[in-house]
């Protein structure tokens, strides 16, 4: 039997979700691996066909890869085997601080942090001789990117080549600044906004800059992607995505059997497979806190699996936190899934207890503290308990800290263990 493909597990949360039910809606073989089993030698046991690793915390990450799973992946790929990273994924193989340096590019700087609030489809313009885009597919198409990082290339020239695979060619119909739909916007507003503001709303980067680089470390290669290509019902990026399984499973393309289309996803509407009362509260609980958030109109629905929020809310830790939740529920438990959330599962519903029942009077002050804000000569101050509240719960901006952090790792091992 072929060897699968390895998705890296560890801090990826939704995002590691995401892929791992892309590669089993188009047919691709797969386990999780965890960055621990790979510093102990996951790699070298059974080499995988490609190292997928999917977006979140690149610094986690490597953090948890430690110096030993740092130099298994590398001795992997110099050896002849094969990454491929989306979004943290991408940014954990470039070459800085806390990266693999399978890259010798590096990450953007930030120049305005308005860059980062980009998210929805984009237009992306492909090199059709790369071998790593599909010839089925024209090479002008669309791709969704979630608040992607960039690439930058070294200040001097690096003695490995690297293909810019895919860059970005402006705005696709659904593209969003924060809460703000850019896509929709005539060009005239935008131009008018631009000059009122003296800022563009639409990032440079958007306009030539690299979303999909590729190269080579020692015998292996790499495929770096900002655009998450398993996002659900995204024809054209699900149709690349097997194209790349493809290449980085057979090293030509040959024999792909995978489908070409991962199917809308509707957490909610995931069957319950896992039956536990206190993943059961958990979901009923949350949900009812995402619904005082709509209500305080800081949330909004963006598609079944995302909200959409008002910069600062926590839009995304909520999403994570829900999908994470569909996705436990929708696996048949295994032993070692049981046993863990043996000990586990008490301390995770006393903190999600407390979590939702602080966040349904958080969403109505929050709004408060808002509308207060815009009234001239307001009668209070500024609410400060607020903010360190937000902390509590989130971390520090952007987020992915604090209490729901805490929450998220616990399903994260959970999801761990029923997927393998």
């Amino acid at each position: 039997m072929a060897a699968p493909f390895l998705v890296l597990w560890d801090h990826s949360h939704l995002w590691g979700l995401l892929l791992c039910r892309g590669l089993a809606a188009l047919g691709a073989p797969f386990a999780p691996v965890s960055c621990a089993e790979v510093a102990a030698g996951a790699l070298d046991r059974q080499p995988p066909r490609a190292l997928l690793v999917p977006g979140g915390f690149a610094r986690r990450k490597f953090a948890a890869l430690g110096p030993a799973g740092v130099a298994a992946i590398r001795g992997y790929v110099a050896r002849g085997g094969a990454y491929c990273g989306i979004c943290g994924g991408a940014g954990l193989a470039l070459t800085h601080d806390e990266g693999l340096a399978l890259s010798p590019w590096t990450r953007r700087t930030f120049a305005d942090r308005l860059d980062h609030l980009v998210s929805g489809h984009v237009r992306l313009a492909v090199d059709p001789d790369s071998g790593l885009f599909p010839a089925s597919l024209a090479p002008n198409l669309t791709a969704p990117v979630w608040w992607p990082g960039g690439f930058a290339p070294p200040p001097a020239p690096a003695e490995a080549e690297v293909m810019v695979v895919a860059a970005y060619a402006g705005a696709g119909p659904d593209l969003h600044l924060a809460d703000l739909h850019l896509g929709a916007m005539p060009e005239a507003q935008l131009a008018a906004c631009r000059e009122r503001f003296g800022l563009p709303l639409t990032p440079a980067f958007l306009d030539g800059g690299a979303c999909v680089i590729a190269g080579s470390f020692g015998q292996g290669r790499y495929v770096l992607s900002h655009a998450h290509l398993e996002t659900p019902d995204s024809p054209e990026a699900n149709a690349w995505l097997a194209h790349l399984l493809a290449v980085l499973g057979s090293g030509d393309g040959s024999g792909n059997g995978f489908s070409r289309h991962v199917p809308a996803w509707d957490p909610a509407a995931e069957p319950v497979r896992f039956e536990d009362p206190h993943l059961l509260a958990a979901r009923r609980d949350l949900g009812a806190a995402i619904e005082a958030g709509q209500a305080a109109r800081l949330l909004f629905q963006r598609t079944p699996w995302l909200l959409g929020w008002r910069p600062g809310m926590p839009g995304f830790s909520l999403s994570n936190l829900a999908g994470l939740l569909a996705g436990v529920a929708a696996l048949p438990p295994t032993e070692a899934a049981l046993a863990y959330w043996r000990g586990h599962g008490p301390a995770f519903a006393t903190d999600m207890a407390a979590f939702t029942r602080r966040l349904a009077t958080f969403f109505p002050a929050q709004r408060l503290e808002i509308t207060l804000s815009l009234v001239e000569h307001r009668p209070t101050a500024a609410e400060p308990g607020l903010a360190a509240e937000r902390r509590e719960l989130f971390g520090p901006a952007p987020g992915g800290g604090g209490l729901c952090a805490r929450l998220a790792d616990r399903l994260d091992g959970l999801l761990l263990r029923l997927l393998q």
